[in-house]
Formats: structure tokens, C-alpha cells, sequence
């Protein structure tokens, strides 16, 4: 090999590492870790319309979990969950196995949305349902409208 061309090669080696730093930190960046994420807001629509009360339990702990991860690296979080069809049992006060649980989330922020057409059909009045718990007139179109203004969509 030829003396001259080590230091370029060395000289390359290195830009080649520094190249790679710089391209993980900008990585790591857009993926959201890191000091930049604190400006950041998590917005996030959690769909129910099961009403498998374990399933929905899973659900609402995955909401804790998310809660949880945003607040370990510093992000704002916002959480609705909607509910219809047959997950709105998870918002009635005499059919939830997890009324304590939704207390707690909704003390954390996280908003709990019944959609008013499955209220209308299962006959279900707005004080059957449990504190806090607002209503929509579609929890379909609650979703889809959450999603245009930029949630992401999770379904436990």
C-alpha cells in the first residue's frame, strides 16, 4: 500500500464516523428521543367498540402505558378514548368492570368520549354514564376527525 494514501484513508475513516454520528443523532431526533422531545405533543385516539371487558382492561392499560413512556422522556400527552357499539359498556356505570381505573386516568387527563348515536339506540342516558365522560354525536366520526387533526390511532 502507498505511505501517502493512510493519512486520507485515516482522514476518510474519520469523517465516515463523524458522518455516522451526526446521521444517529438526527435519527434519534426524528424518532422522538432525546432533549428535543419536550417540545413535542403525543396525541393519541384510543378506539373502542369491543366489549370483551378483559380486552378492554388491556386497553385501558396500554393507556397508562403510554402515559407513563411520554412522562419518562418528558413529552406532553394528550389521550381520548371513544367509545361505541358494544365498547360503550366500558363508560356505563352499571355495566364497567373498571370504573376505578377510568377515575384514574381521567385525574391523569386522559378524555373519555360515548358516542351519542349507540346511546340513542341502547337507550342509555347521558347520567347512566360515569363522571366525567363526555359525549360525541358519532364515535366513528370521532375517530376519523381525530385522526385529520393529527392523533394517532391506537386499537387495543
Amino acid at each position: 500500500m502507498n505511505a501517502r494514501r493512510v493519512p486520507f484513508q485515516r482522514v476518510g475513516g474519520l469523517a465516515l464516523a463523524a458522518a455516522m454520528l451526526v446521521g444517529g443523532v438526527a435519527a434519534l431526533a426524528a424518532r422522538g428521543d432525546g432533549p428535543g422531545e419536550t417540545a413535542r405533543r403525543l396525541k393519541v385516539v384510543v378506539h373502542v367498540n369491543f366489549g370483551d371487558a378483559t380486552r378492554q382492561g388491556n386497553g385501558l392499560k396500554n393507556v397508562e402505558n403510554i402515559l407513563k413512556a411520554a412522562e419518562a422522556v418528558g413529552t406532553a400527552v394528550e389521550v381520548e378514548v371513544v367509545c361505541h357499539s358494544d365498547g360503550i359498556a366500558l363508560l356505563e356505570k352499571t355495566k364497567t368492570a373498571h370504573a376505578g381505573t377510568i377515575d384514574l386516568l381521567a385525574k391523569k387527563g386522559v378524555h373519555f368520549a360515548a358516542c351519542q348515536n349507540t346511546m340513542r339506540q341502547r337507550l342509555i342516558r347521558p347520567e347512566d354514564l360515569l363522571a366525567g365522560v363526555t359525549t360525541v354525536p358519532s364515535g366513528a366520526f370521532e375517530v376519523v376527525r381525530r385522526q385529520q387533526d393529527g392523533y394517532s390511532y391506537f386499537k387495543p
